[in-house]
Formats: C-alpha cells, sequence, structure tokens
C-alpha cells in the first residue's frame, strides 16, 4: 500500500530520460536541467518530438478498469436479494410453473434493467461534466511557437505559458515574468503559488517546488517558459491516478445489510421447507409429491420477490432527485448511504464558500465603508459607518485604480458571472463595476505600459495617458505597509493634501483591523508622471493614496441553514482546507460553525499526532487549516475506526484516494479534475455544501422507504408462513393452493409495496440523530412486531378459512386466499409512515394508489372471470362474504398502527433514559 503522506511530502522521484542518469529536476540549475533533458531554450525539432512520442507515449492518464455498459449491466446481477428471486424463480420453473418462474425473472430483469439505466445515465453526466485536461499547449519547437495537441506533448519540449492556460505537463521553469499559478488541484492552497526559475534544496517538498509547473494547474498571472520533465502517468497527476488502483472500494451499509438479510432468508427458507415437508408427511393428509410441491411454492412464496425492484427504484427514484439538486450518483447504493452519514469531511474554498473573493470593505477618506453583495455578480452597494450609503465619486478614484491597475477580465455568460485571471483583481473589477463605474477605462484613457508584480515588490503599476489633457498617470496596487512609504500624499474626500503621522497610524490600524478579519488587503496609490521614462524607481514613489480594499472569499448564504440541519441531524461537519486559520475561523464564525470545545489544528500539527493520539481527538476536531490533500486519507480512517459513514469531498488529483476510501466520495462538479470524478461515486454539479445536505435527506428518506416496503413485504409473507404452517399443523385441508400463493408474491403485495417505494420524506427525516451504522436492517423489536403481524395474520385468515370449510373447501380456500390478499391492502396503508396515525389518505401517493387498485382489480378478476377461476381454482363470492373478509382482514391496519405505537413509546422511553444518565454524568 503507497503512503500518501509521503508521496505529497517528500520530493518527486528522480526521473529518468531513457538510459540517462537521472536528476532532480527543482534542484538542478537550467542548464544542467536542459542538458539532461536533451534540448535547448529553443525546445527540439518537431522530428524528434515525433520520435519521443513514438517511443516514450502520448501524455494523457491511463484510465484502469473503465465501466463499460456490460461491465454495468452485469454489476447489477452482484446483489444478494437479486440472485435469491432467480434462484426461487429456477425452483419454480423446475415445479412447471412457468407463469410464476417468467414472473420472477421478469421483476429481476426490471430490477437490474433500472439500475443499469441510473448508473449509466450517471456514467455519461460526470463524463459531459469532465474537463479536457490541456486540449492544446504552446510549444517552442526549434525556436518557432507551434500549437500542439497536449497529449502530443513530450520529455524536452519548451511550454510558453502564460495567464489563462492550463499546465500541460510536469515541467521546469527556465524564464518567468510574475508567473503564478493555482495549485489547488494538487495542494488545496486556494491562493495561487507564485513561480520563479531558481534552483532549489534536493530535499525540497513537493509544495514547495516553486520553479516546477505541474500538469493539470492553471496559470493566473503572467507569463513563462518551462521545460517539459515529465508527461503521462509519470507526471504527480499520474502517480496519484496510479495509487488509486491499489485502494479498493468499500461496501456501503445498504449493501452489507442486505447481503445479511437475503442469507437470513435464504436459511429461513430451507428450514421452513423442510418443516412444513416433514409435518405434512407425518400429518399423512396430503401425498408427498403434492406436499413437496406445497413446500416448495411455499418457500417461493417467503422471498420477498418485489423486495429487490423496490430497492432498486428506491434508489434510482432518489438519485433523480438528486441529480435535479446538483448531486449526480455513479452507484445506485450511494444514494441510500448519504443517508447513512454521520460525519461529512468539507472543502471551504467553492464549497462552504462561493470560491469567489468579494470586496467586503473600503477604507478611503479616513472611512471605513462597507459593501454588499457576494460573488461576482455586479449587485450590491456601499455604506458607511453610519449606514448611509457612500456616494460613488467619493469611492471613483479607489476603486478606478484597481480596475485599471488589473489583468483579469470580467464576463457573463447566460446569467452567470465570471472571472477570467487572478480572483483577486476580479474583485476589484466587480467592486468598480458595483459603485457604477463602466467595464471600461474613460474615454480617451489608453494604457502606454505595464510594470507587473513581483515578490520583491509586492505592488503593480499601470501607466496610463489621457489624450485629451495629454497627461500621464500611474496607477498602483500592492501590499498596504509597502506601499504606503511610498505615498507623501493623500486623496481625501475629492481633493489631495500631504500626507500626515496620524494619516498613516489611522491606515495602518485600518490594515490591521483588515487583516484580523481575515481580509486580504491592497492599498490602491495613483501620480501624474512627468517623465518619459517609465521604470519602477521613477514611476513608483511620490504617491497619493487613495485608500484600502479588504476582500474575502465569502459563505454562500445558504450554507449556514445548512450546516445548522447537520447539527440538528447529529452530523459531524469537519472543514478541512489548505488555507489559513485566522482565514477559515473568520468565514466559518460567519454561518455560526464552531462551539467552544470545537478544536482548530493545522495540518503540520495533525502529522505530529500518532494514530492513538488522532483517534483521541478526531471526535473534538472541527477544522483543519493548512491541510494538505493528501491528509484527507488519515482523516477518513480516523472517522472509520470510531465507527462513522464518512462522506468527503474532494476536486484535486491528490484527494482521489480519500474519494475513493470514503464511504460517499463527492467529486466537485464545476473544480474537479477528471482523477477525482473517477475515483468519487458521486459528484456535486454546483460544488455547494448546501446540496450535500439536500443529498443527504433524500438518502435517509430512501432508506426508510426500503424499510417500510422491507416490512410490509416480510409482515405479509409471513402471514402467508403462519397460515399454511398452522393448517398443516391442526390437520386442516391446505388454505391456498401454489398458484394463490405464487400470485400474491408476485403481483397482488408487489404491486402496492412498489408505491410503497414513491412515499414522501417524514417530517422529522432531518430532526433524527444519524441511525447506528453497526444497526440490522430490521432492530429487535421491528422483528418481533413483524412476526406478530405475521402469526395475527395467519390466525385470521385461517379463522375465516375455518368458518367456509364445512360449506366448501374451494370457497374456503378462495375467502382465505382473498382475506390475506386484503390485509396486505389495509396494511399497506399503515405502512406509509414510521409513525402512527400520519399519512392516512391513500390519494396523497398516487402510486400506491395505483398499485392498490390494481391488485384489488386483479383479485377481482381471479375470483369471477371464469378462465381465470380454472387457473386459480376460485370460486365468486357474495357480499356478505366480502363484509366478513374485511372486518377480519382490516386487522392488518390496526396492527400496523398499535406496532408503530409500541416502538415510538419504546424509542422514547429509551432516549428518556439516555437524557437521565447524561445529565447524571
Amino acid at each position: 500500500m503507497i503512503d500518501y503522506r509521503k508521496l505529497f511530502k517528500q520530493p518527486p522521484s528522480r526521473v529518468k530520460l531513457g538510459a540517462g542518469v537521472s536528476m532532480h529536476y527543482h534542484a538542478a540549475q537550467i542548464k544542467h536541467v536542459l542538458k539532461e533533458l536533451k534540448t535547448s531554450e529553443n525546445g527540439i525539432s518537431s522530428e524528434e518530438a515525433a520520435a519521443r512520442l513514438k517511443e516514450y507515449g502520448p501524455n494523457e492518464l491511463q484510465k484502469a478498469g473503465k465501466r463499460t455498459a456490460l461491465k454495468i449491466l452485469l454489476e447489477q446481477f452482484q446483489n444478494f436479494l437479486l440472485l435469491l428471486l432467480i434462484a426461487a424463480g429456477l425452483l419454480s420453473a423446475f415445479l412447471g410453473n412457468l407463469i410464476e418462474a417468467g414472473g420472477m425473472f421478469f421483476i429481476a430483469l426490471i430490477s437490474a434493467f433500472l439500475g443499469f439505466i441510473q448508473e449509466y445515465r450517471a456514467e455519461k453526466a460526470v463524463e459531459a461534466l469532465r474537463k479536457i485536461a490541456a486540449p492544446t499547449a504552446k510549444v517552442l519547437r526549434q525556436g518557432s511557437v507551434q500549437k500542439a495537441a497536449a497529449r502530443e506533448i513530450v520529455q524536452g519540449d519548451i511550454l510558453l505559458l502564460e495567464q489563462g492556460d492550463i499546465v500541460a505537463a510536469d515541467a521546469r521553469i527556465i524564464e518567468e515574468h510574475s508567473l503564478e499559478i493555482d495549485e489547488s488541484v494538487l495542494t488545496g492552497e486556494s491562493v495561487p503559488s507564485r513561480k520563479n526559475s531558481k534552483e532549489l534544496p534536493e530535499k525540497a517538498s513537493f509544495a514547495d517546488q516553486k520553479n516546477m509547473a505541474f500538469m493539470g494547474t492553471t496559470v493566473t498571472y503572467g507569463k513563462a517558459k518551462a521545460a517539459v520533465t515529465s508527461t503521462g502517468m509519470k507526471t504527480e497527476f499520474g502517480k496519484i491516478a496510479k495509487s488509486l488502483q491499489e485502494t479498493e472500494e468499500s461496501k456501503t451499509p445498504l449493501q452489507v445489510k442486505f447481503e445479511g438479510l437475503s442469507k437470513r432468508i435464504g436459511l429461513a427458507v430451507v428450514v421452513m421447507v423442510a418443516v412444513v415437508f416433514l409435518l405434512g408427511l407425518i400429518q399423512g393428509s396430503v401425498s408427498m409429491t403434492d406436499m413437496l410441491i406445497l413446500s416448495i411454492s411455499l418457500a417461493v412464496a417467503s422471498v420477498p420477490s418485489a423486495l429487490p425492484a423496490i430497492v432498486t427504484i428506491s434508489l434510482a427514484l432518489g438519485a433523480n432527485t438528486m441529480a435535479k439538486k446538483s448531486m449526480i450518483i455513479k452507484k445506485l447504493p450511494a444514494t441510500e448511504t448519504l443517508g447513512s452519514v454521520t460525519a461529512i469531511c468539507s472543502d471551504k474554498t467553492g464549497t462552504l464558500t462561493r470560491n469567489q473573493m468579494t470586496v467586503t470593505r473600503l477604507y478611503i477618506g479616513n472611512e471605513i465603508i462597507e459593501a454588499s453583495g457576494t460573488g461576482y455578480a455586479p449587485q450590491g452597494s456601499f455604506t458607511d459607518a453610519k449606514g448611509r450609503k457612500a456616494e460613488g465619486k467619493i469611492l471613483e478614484t479607489a476603486l478606478r485604480i484597481g480596475q485599471l491597475c488589473n489583468n483579469a477580465r470580467l464576463t457573463e455568460k447566460a446569467g452567470k458571472w465570471e472571472v477570467m485571471g487572478d480572483p483577486t483583481e476580479g474583485a476589484l473589477i466587480v467592486a468598480a463595476r458595483k459603485a457604477g463605474l463602466d467595464a471600461k477605462p474613460p474615454k480617451g484613457l489608453t494604457m502606454v505600459e505595464e510594470l507587473p508584480f513581483d515578490s520583491e515588490r509586492k505592488r503593480m503599476s499601470v501607466i496610463y495617458r489621457d489624450t485629451k489633457t495629454g497627461k500621464t498617470f500611474a496607477y498602483v496596487k500592492g501590499a498596504p505597509d509597502i506601499t504606503l512609504k511610498l505615498c507623501s500624499r493623500i486623496y481625501d474626500m475629492g481633493s489631495v493634501r500631504e500626507i500626515t503621522k496620524q494619516d498613516r497610524q489611522k491606515i495602518l490600524a485600518a490594515n490591521n483591523a483588515f487583516a484580523e478579519s481575515a481580509l486580504r488587503v491592497l492599498a490602491l496609490a495613483y501620480r501624474e508622471l512627468k517623465s518619459t521614462n517609465h521604470d519602477v524607481k521613477t514611476v513608483e514613489k511620490d504617491l497619493v493614496f487613495a485608500g484600502l480594499a479588504g476582500m474575502i472569499d465569502p459563505p454562500r448564504e445558504e450554507v449556514r441553514k445548512a450546516v445548522a440541519e447537520c447539527k440538528e441531524a447529529g452530523i459531524r461537519v469537519i472543514i478541512i482546507t489548505g488555507d489559513h486559520p485566522l482565514t477559515t475561523k473568520a468565514v466559518i464564525g460567519q454561518i455560526g460553525f464552531l462551539e467552544k470545545e470545537d478544536v482548530i489544528m493545522t495540518g503540520e500539527e495533525l502529522d505530529r499526532l500518532n494514530d492513538r493520539e488522532l483517534d483521541e481527538k478526531i471526535e473534538h476536531i472541527k477544522v483543519i487549516a493548512r491541510a494538505l490533500p493528501i491528509q484527507k486519507s488519515r482523516i477518513v480512517d480516523a472517522l472509520k475506526r470510531k465507527g462513522h459513514i464518512v462522506a468527503m469531498t474532494g476536486d484535486g488529483v491528490n484527494d482521489a484516494p480519500a474519494l475513493k476510501k470514503a464511504d460517499v466520495g463527492i467529486a466537485m462538479g464545476i473544480t474537479g479534475t477528471d482523477v477525482a470524478k473517477e475515483a468519487a461515486v458521486t459528484t456535486l454539479v454546483d460544488d455547494n455544501f448546501a446540496s450535500i445536505v439536500n443529498a443527504v435527506e433524500e438518502g435517509r428518506n430512501i432508506y426508510d422507504k426500503i424499510v417500510k416496503s422491507a416490512r410490509y413485504l416480510l409482515s405479509c409473507n409471513l402471514g402467508e408462513i403462519v397460515t399454511v404452517f398452522l393448517a398443516v399443523l391442526l390437520r386442516f385441508p391446505i388454505p391456498m393452493v401454489p398458484l394463490q400463493i405464487l400470485l400474491m408474491n408476485v403481483l397482488t403485495d408487489g404491486l402496492p409495496a412498489i408505491g410503497l417505494g414513491t412515499e414522501s420524506a417524514e417530517e422529522d427525516v432531518m430532526k433524527r440523530s444519524p441511525r447506528n451504522p453497526k444497526s440490522e436492517l430490521f432492530t429487535g423489536q421491528m422483528l418481533t412486531l413483524t412476526v406478530m403481524f405475521g402469526i395475527i395474520m395467519g390466525i385470521g385468515t385461517l379463522y375465516i378459512f375455518n368458518l367456509y370449510l364445512n360449506q366448501n373447501l374451494k370457497l374456503a380456500q378462495t375467502v382465505a386466499f382473498t382475506t390475506l390478499v386484503m390485509f396486505e391492502m389495509f396494511a399497506v396503508v399503515g405502512s406509509r409512515s414510521l409513525y402512527p396515525l400520519r399519512k392516512l389518505n391513500i390519494l396523497t401517493n398516487k402510486w400506491l394508489f395505483l398499485g392498490v387498485t390494481t391488485s384489488i382489480l386483479i383479485q377481482i378478476a381471479v375470483i369471477y372471470w371464469a378462465p381465470l377461476q380454472v387457473l386459480f381454482s376460485t370460486t365468486a363470492l357474495s357480499t356478505s362474504d366480502w363484509l366478513k373478509i374485511l372486518a377480519v382482514s382490516s386487522l392488518g391496519f390496526f396492527m400496523m398502527e398499535l406496532g408503530k405505537m409500541l416502538v415510538v413509546g419504546f424509542n422514547r422511553q429509551k432516549q428518556g433514559k439516555q437524557e437521565t444518565t447524561a445529565t447524571a454524568a
């Protein structure tokens, strides 16, 4: 097993080109790198590139074990209940009951087909969401700039990188101009990494390799030339993709529970067949052949044949509902597993927040001004400390500087606003648009030159000429403390004056206050230029201070409610982020996330804990800041050791191991990499935490529906078994013929049960604590009530059978058969809710109403239509017969309601004891 922490934290393995000597490219001088790669600053020739491509293969990630349509279909039959149903069908066919066998095979195929359709559609939907890592790249070959397909990039190629490019392969930077790269897909760090071309110590960790550009990362600012060192599966992306093949997928809780249930049903069937058969032989009232047929028919009927279809339909409907709420399910069982979740490990950036930097506070003219509105939509207003609307003229100078000293672009497509370029610069553009400034510079203002940002100056300047006045201005933005030192004047409410010591103190105090609120702060300044020499020394001095802009990636509006719902539902939420602890604390403080006993930890502190120490602390950890994505795997392991069902979000390639290891891996649909989407079982289309909570609610509802359906079917099947068992035990004639038993199992109890699978959610579905992951599908009390229901159903049916026995055996059997069917109709109405006397109006569920109506019509046809009378050995019933049947079978409803009252009462008593114990402790 690969140690992912070591894989991430250690330097990359030495890379070889052909039979050459291996080297750490980040630690070597540029000339040695080029020599090792057998290239130059002008690149290799097109012929050499073609030869290397042929020898070493294309620059793409290999996809192991792709799920073909056939594979998805065959996976549907890896279901114990479905296999049990097929076995029952084969048994029925062996006895010559081809109609019943056909019915069972039909249900099995429908279940498999529904599962296949949903999962196949999900696979296609995920494929549609995937972004091609870098379809093309600009390269330098023999000094000529060429556009090449990303898959044709080879070692030794010289990449030409600029803002907006996705890096096509791992590469050593040999020349750069203010280069910044967003590496969040690998490191989880939301702030772009500033790059340079200087060699680094050999032991520099992966995250600290500032002279390397990695495949799949995005250039947010500046330009660079870089020599390709690794392609395809040898890149950092490729290493993680390869390691994923060694991580086994765990079975979902639902799969485990149904395997156990299926095995118990199978064992019970074998025992029941043997007991009924032996009793019949001992009684001697029925021939051995007839007794064998009856016993096997009863065994077939004992299998809840509709349950696989109900489970599949419930999961498929749930998956469709989730898809409408922005959650695509790749594998159906994951639909229910979401409802089992006890812990959600979530990213902050883009999931709890919008991943859209927003200016929220300004300092202009010795006043703090608040800015409303979040995200990139230019909607909002500005207010001063007294709540008055700030005038546009007061804001204009500072915000115009932020807009002009900028390389980002704000675009709108289908009502959705996006920023191309650095998110910080994007926030300044949005703020300017909110203040009413035009998207384009004022008429007559033309750009002359740009002095790019660099890490030493920590500022950027642009020079514009006003063609109307002939004047030239420099507009500057940068780190407040450094930029302020370059200012000799201040813009104060429409006029410029000398800056005083008191002004400087106020500005620095405002800067500190902004920083303590975890805002990223930029100073904005300008000056008129007299000289035509536009170098840094002549431009960036004697500036006029215009203001401060404080920005942050704010939380989504709907997240506060979602977090509160998780708390009420007893679900732990842990935030794992690459951001600074102060930034994280400021954001989550706005959504009411932290409590006194909660622990905020850094990734470095996490690494200092051994597994035992982590297990002791894990229940109190709420935030892990400055975390590496690879540490997510360790968090999953710790939570699982504590018995949690874990949902884990992720978008980067290094998130993939944790996504695969978690019970529910959730890949981000917008920012997620292909590798993350391959590893996860679900994809979050809108990257929104609230959508995860919606999916958990739907998952809980699905589990409820499956429990209701399973309890209903097993109760009714048990009633049929008890009826025959007691009849044999009491030496009565057989109360039903085999064909009647099989009809009930395939249709008359199956159709209403399928309708039960479309039931709406309980009102308290998100107000309950998560169910115990180790609990059985059927608790002891539920099993007891199921047995009690089956016994009452059997006794009631046998009682009415005995009333008619002296008149006519066929009539008695028809009455008993119809009584069982009507028992089931009343029982299904009582099964709609987990709580007594709720959802009594059957018309509120059209599919259940249709199922019950169809079942009753089928029963009427079997009783009164001559051809079916012959086939099913029935006879017509009178009105008085029906009244007696309804009087007895209505017990089905009352027994279900009584059972729910007992369960609710028991749970309340148990909860009261737990609360008393907790209070005493």
